[in-house]
C-alpha cells in the first residue's frame, strides 16, 4: 500500500504513515511466526527470537535509514513491478551492463530482486524499511532450511545467535539486496554439499540474476564437487587447482578486465576518483594470487581498529568471527577435509576480490558479510557433523560393552 502514488517511497519523518506501515507487516509477519509455532516448525525460543527480529526493524529504522542511499532503488522497482506488472521505470530495466574490449557483462541489479521480493506479499511498501520484513522473512525460511540440516540442538542455537549479529542484524533490517544474495548463497552452499545438480544449477542462474560477481565466486566450488570431485580426496582437489590456476593464466586479460572494470566502477560510484582521473590498474594475476594472503587478512580484520562508528561496530565483530572460527576449526577439525578445504578458498577468493574493488568502507562490509556468514554456516554444519559422529561413536562402545 502507498498512501500517495506520487510518492516514491516514505521516510520515520513521516511517523504516522510509518507506524502505520511497519506495523501492519508486523502483524502480517506475527501471524506467519504464529502458524509456525502452532504447525511445530518453530519452538518457543525461536518463535521469541524471531519475533525480536522482526520488531528490531521499527526500532533499527530511525538510524538506517540514511546509511544506504540505494536502499530505496529496489523499493522503487518493487512498486513498479506490482503496479505494472511490467518495469516501467528505466532504472529498473537491465540496469547494470558493460561492453569492454576484454568482456561484455549483463546484470539485472534491481528488476531481478524486485520479482523476488514480489513473493511475498507484504501489506505495506510504503516506507524506506519495508522490505526489510520480506528480508527477514526469508532469513527465517533460510534458518529452517539449515536448521533442517543440524542434529545437535547446541549447534542449532548457535545458527539461531548468528542471525542476531551486527552486521545481519543491521543488513537485513534494510531493503538492500545484500540480504537475498546471502540467502541464496547459503542454500547454494548446502545444495552443491548434498550434491543436487538441478537445483544448484537452478539457485546458481538466480544468483547470477542479482550479483553476478557472487555467482562467480560460486561456480568454483560447483565445478570443484560437481566436474572435479574435489569433496572425494585430496587428490582430486590438487588436480582441481592446477586446472583452476591454469584457467586463470590462460583467461588473466579477461579476468583482470572484469577486476579493473569493477574497481573503476565503484571508485566512480562512490566518487573517489583522483583528480587526475588515472587509476592504477591490476596488470598481473600472479601477483595477485602471491599477494592474496596479505589482501585476504586485510579485507578479514576490515575496517580496524578506530574510533569511527564503522570501526566501533564492525571491527569488535570482525575479531570476534576470526576467534570463533578458529575454536570452532579446531573443535571440528574442519581442514582434515577437502570439501571443506574447497568451501574456505571459496570464502578466501571472496574476500580478497571484493578487498581489491571495493576501497569503500562501508559498501565493503556490506559485500564481505555475505561471505563471512557462508563460511560460519558452513563451520556449525561440519562442527554438528563432527558432534553427531561422535555421538555415535560413543553408543556403538557403550553398546559393545
Amino acid at each position: 500500500m502507498l498512501y500517495n502514488n506520487s510518492v516514491d517511497l516514505y521516510y520515520v519523518d513521516s511517523l504516522v504513515i510509518f507506524l502505520l506501515s511497519e506495523l501492519s507487516n508486523l502483524f502480517f509477519c506475527s501471524i506467519i511466526l504464529l502458524l509456525l509455532f502452532y504447525f511445530k516448525k518453530l519452538n518457543k525460543q525461536e518463535l521469541i527470537f524471531s519475533f525480536t527480529g522482526f520488531s528490531s526493524i521499527i526500532i533499527l529504522a530511525p538510524f538506517i535509514q540514511d546509511l544506504f542511499p540505494d536502499a530505496g532503488g529496489y523499493l522503487r522497482c518493487l512498486r513498479d513491478f506490482k503496479d505494472n506488472f511490467n518495469f516501467d521505470e528505466l532504472p529498473c530495466q537491465a540496469s547494470m551492463s558493460a561492453d569492454s574490449e576484454t568482456f561484455q557483462f549483463l546484470n539485472f541489479k534491481r528488476s531481478a530482486p524486485a520479482i523476488y521480493y514480489s513473493i511475498i506479499p507484504i501489506p505495506s511498501i510504503a516506507t524506506i524499511v519495508s522490505l526489510g520484513f520480506i528480508n527477514k522473512l526469508y532469513i527465517l525460511a533460510m534458518y529452517l532450511f539449515i536448521r533442517n540440516r543440524l542434529n545437535n540442538d547446541e549447534i542449532k542455537f548457535y545458527l539461531l545467535l548468528l542471525l542476531f549479529f551486527p552486521t545481519l542484524l543491521l543488513y537485513s533490517a534494510t531493503g538492500l539486496r545484500d540480504t537475498f544474495v546471502l540467502i541464496v548463497m547459503s542454500i547454494l552452499l548446502f545444495t552443491i554439499i548434498e550434491r543436487r545438480w538441478i537445483i544448484s544449477t537452478l539457485l546458481l542462474v538466480l544468483l547470477a540474476s542479482i550479483k553476478t560477481q557472487n555467482a562467480a565466486v560460486l561456480l568454483i566450488l560447483y565445478i570443484g564437487v560437481f566436474l572435479f570431485r574435489s569433496h572425494k580426496s585430496f587428490r582430486y582437489l590438487l588436480l582441481f587447482l592446477i586446472a583452476f590456476l591454469i584457467t586463470t593464466n590462460l583467461f588473466e586479460i579477461e579476468i583482470l578486465g572484469v577486476i579493473n572494470y569493477f574497481r573503476m566502477g565503484f571508485l566512480h560510484e562512490m566518487d573517489m576518483l583522483p583528480p587526475s582521473g588515472i587509476v592504477v590498474e591490476y596488470e598481473s594475476i600472479s601477483s595477485l594470487i602471491i599477494n592474496s594472503p596479505i589482501i585476504f587478512l586485510q579485507g578479514i580484520f576490515s575496517p580496524g581498529f578506530g574510533i569511527g562508528g564503522l570501526n566501533l561496530v564492525f571491527f569488535p565483530e570482525s575479531i570476534l568471527f576470526i576467534v570463533l572460527f578458529i575454536l570452532g576449526a579446531r573443535q571440528s577439525n574442519y581442514f582434515s577435509e577437502s570439501l571443506n578445504w574447497l568451501v574456505f578458498l571459496v570464502f578466501a577468493i571472496g574476500i580478497v576480490l571484493n578487498t581489491i574493488v571495493v576501497e569503500n568502507d562501508a559498501t565493503f562490509l556490506r559485500y564481505r558479510f555475505t561471505f563471512i556468514y557462508l563460511i560460519m554456516f558452513h563451520l556449525l554444519f561440519v562442527l554438528d557433523k563432527k558432534k553427531t559422529n561422535s555421538l555415535k561413536e560413543g553408543l556403538e562402545m557403550q553398546n559393545k560393552s
